[in-house]
């Protein structure tokens, strides 16, 4: 199912299991003739308005490090693991349909969608990605046919920046 603006989506806190190298991923582009990068981590968000499916989430890590990260982003804090967000013109979107990931980042930044499913794919082998890619529903087999199936899913959302909600 895929994520539209108004959605409720619990991502993971801000914790030791979500803020580790597994799931850190550094995005390069170029904007403005210069080269750019910047960290993000990856996260399986719930989207509670769809019966809880998953959808992958990355958000730009100074924003997933800062203290007060609830406060700071009015978001509703669900337990000690889990926060409430609402899909809004703060969120960003790249793939399709049914293939669609979000992406919460300060929007001066404009990375290309594939930057994000090509980062994913190098942590090929990670619990994490296999979640990724089977929340796009795009399936996970592991294998050479896998690496030119995600480079044809890239080439699809190739120069296509970010969307907005």
């Amino acid at each position: 199912m895929s994520v539209q603006r108004g959605d409720i989506l619990v991502i993971p806190a801000p914790n030791d299991n979500n803020k580790n190298d597994n799931n850190r991923l550094d995005i390069h582009w170029s904007q403005s003739w210069r080269s750019r990068d910047g960290a993000y981590y990856v996260v399986i968000a719930r989207n509670k308005s769809k019966d809880y499916a998953e959808v992958p989430f990355y958000i730009q890590s100074e924003w997933y490090n800062e203290p007060g990260f609830d406060s700071a982003y009015n978001m509703d804090r669900v337990d000690d693991d889990n926060y409430e967000i609402v899909i809004d013109d703060r969120h960003q979107y790249g793939g399709a349909d049914n293939h669609r990931f979000v992406v919460w980042h300060d929007k001066e930044r404009k990375p290309y969608a594939d930057r994000f499913v090509q980062e994913s794919l190098l942590k090929k082998g990670t619990d994490l990605t296999k979640r990724v890619f089977e929340a796009m529903n795009l399936g996970w087999t592991p294998n050479a046919a896998m690496a030119t199936w995600a480079g044809e899913f890239a080439q699809k959302v190739v120069g296509e920046y970010l969307n907005t909600f």
